[in-house]
């Protein structure tokens, strides 16, 4: 697998494996680079999954889509791209002098019908998401928001 970063000017290649809404707010930035994580994988020469994460001022991070081709599901991808985009965000990551560890807090917060919302949060379980939480009960027809949080340990290792 082939990780690539997602660009504004590439961007309407993977208009299909992300969340319409996400694409729409992606392609209203001028530099979507500085504020978010923008990551495709790539199998047999196409994209197999992207993950998009935004990255807030206090170092947490919000998961704002991650999705895999129907192709390429069951095959650990989304979690690869959730690792590949922790490693990104140490990186990224604004170290105070003398700092060598933070927990970082990955957030998501989702609205999905039963097709997708069932293997969505069995994802998060799998990869370490806890703390459900129901943002708002659906009532007169609109749906139901749920959140989520991951604690991630980031350490920095100096040589």
């Amino acid at each position: 697998m082939e990780y690539r970063e997602i660009t504004k000017e590439d961007l309407d290649n993977y208009k299909t494996l992300m969340l319409p809404m996400i694409y729409e707010e992606l392609s209203e930035q001028e530099d979507i680079n500085s504020e978010y994580i923008c990551i495709a994988s790539w199998l047999n020469n196409e994209p197999a999954g992207v993950i998009i994460t935004e990255l807030e001022g206090n170092g947490d991070i919000n998961l704002l889509s991650i999705w895999t081709a129907q192709k390429y599901r069951r095959m650990g991808i989304a979690s690869a791209l959730k690792d590949k985009m922790t490693e990104v965000a140490v990186n990224l990551y604004d170290w105070e002098e003398g700092q060598y560890g933070d927990d970082i807090i990955l957030k998501t917060m989702y609205s999905l019908g039963d097709e997708y919302r069932k293997p969505f949060e069995s994802w998060l379980e799998k990869n370490d998401f806890t703390d459900f939480c129901i943002l708002k009960n659906a009532e007169d027809n609109n749906p139901e928001i749920k959140s989520a949080t991951a604690e991630i340990h980031f350490m920095r290792f100096t040589g």
